[in-house]
């Protein structure tokens, strides 16, 4: 029976140098561990595929890509009305990304001691964690150990448009994650090939099955994501040196053929694409600045109003093709609208049909931090549409600085 400890704070005296270390703060529903001498093994692995994990995330981060000299360069528009081309910058100019960035190498730094914000979520009552199926399962003694429910047997008991969809992304979920490719800017393989570890004992969440105002059916049960680091994740830090850790990282996959509607939130967010397309237009992106001139701003009480048409061939100018070569890291200012667009023309079959991402927020603990989709401009239901081309509203609540 393991016993939460409130407040956990774990301080690190003093460095060999003479240096005072970093002091760590677990959030307060990190439980203390105890577990026997096969379990412990089992929770190191897992430990040190998430600190793996975390060590190619901060890096492919701080290499420099593009035109920037001290870090990636990541797209912050698809489309800017000014110029018709994409807009980036170098994604450790953002201050947020920055402390992100700070906080990750403290955790790698002095593992040992982050180690005791670690929980693998056996018994997490916060949400309903999954694994998507019985073979990822088999895949792992870890995945095994926590025995998490299965998206498969999920799916199958909604049933319905909602349900088959559900059913032929985490029956074919190894097939889908493992077209991947890391190659380019990554030091070591990420995907589910490189850490199999963490990807079968990582907690999946289908967000948007039981939410009806996600509306397209084939997205609703062709979306997952999983938290490895974060609030909701296994590694729950609270505070660095008395920092707030807003870092969330983790990964999320979606089946082809779906749309995933405009949609915004508060907290920062960046996609780093590992899928690698059968077809160069596959999988497509947006995102643009809710200011943005390409769409219609009214303000109201406590927000604005953002009118979205891509009505006609609108859309196609906004979107731009995903890879994991060029076309592979995305950061979202606040408020950003943003989408996912996967086609389903050019798929050979459905066992690699799909994109997967390595998804981030970086102030996961500040402002609303639900994510909040666009609604139909015309009022109406519909049901399986909100497609790139439909036109949306999206009402942008103020933030708090």
């Amino acid at each position: 029976m393991r016993t939460a400890v409130l407040g956990l704070c774990v301080v690190i005296g003093l460095a060999a140098s003479g240096v005072e270390a970093a002091t760590f703060k677990c959030d307060d529903d990190v439980p203390q561990p105890s577990y026997t001498a096969e379990e412990q093994k089992l929770v190191d692995q897992f430990w040190n595929e998430t600190l793996l994990y975390l060590d190619a995330y901060v890096d492919v981060l701080s290499k420099p890509t593009g035109r920037c000299k001290d870090s990636a360069e990541a797209t912050i528009q698809t489309f800017d009305t000014t110029t018709g081309k994409k807009q980036s910058r170098c994604i450790l100019k953002y201050r947020d990304m920055e402390l992100m960035t700070k906080h990750v190498k403290a955790i790698l730094a002095e593992p040992d001691k982050a180690k005791a914000c670690f929980d693998p979520q056996k018994n997490y009552t916060e949400m309903q964690l999954y694994t998507p199926n019985a073979k990822l399962q088999s895949m792992s003694a870890v995945s095994r150990w926590l025995d998490r429910p299965l998206l498969t047997q999920y799916f199958t008991k909604i049933g319905g448009p909602i349900g088959k969809a559900g059913v032929e992304l985490n029956e074919n979920f190894v097939e889908v994650t493992s077209k991947t490719d890391t190659q380019a800017h990554w030091k070591r393989d990420v995907s589910i090939n490189g850490l199999p570890n963490l990807w079968a004992s990582v907690g999946w969440i289908p967000f948007y099955a039981e939410n009806e105002n996600a509306r397209n059916d084939r997205f609703r049960g062709g979306y997952l994501y999983a938290e490895v680091m974060g609030p909701w994740g296994n590694l729950r830090i609270a505070e660095i040196d008395g920092e707030r850790v807003g870092a969330e990282i983790g990964m999320t996959a979606q089946l082809f053929n779906s749309s995933y509607p405009y949609h915004y939130h508060h907290p920062q967010e960046i996609y780093i694409t590992l899928t690698k397309p059968q077809c160069m237009d596959q999988n497509k992106d947006m995102v643009l600045h809710w200011d943005s001139d390409a769409f219609h701003q009214e303000r109201v009480e406590g927000g604005w109003a953002v009118t979205v048409d891509g009505s006609g061939d609108t859309w196609k100018k906004w979107f731009r093709n995903q890879d994991p070569e060029k076309e592979w890291l995305s950061y979202f200012e606040r408020n950003a609208i943003h989408a996912f667009y996967l086609k389903a023309g050019c798929n050979a079959t459905i066992k690699n049909s799909g994109l997967v991402t390595v998804w981030a927020r970086s102030t996961s603990r500040d402002n609303q931090q639900s994510t909040r989709l666009c609604r139909p401009a015309d009022g109406e239901p519909h049901v399986n549409d909100m497609m790139p081309w439909t036109k949306s509203v999206c009402d942008l609540k103020d933030w708090t600085p």
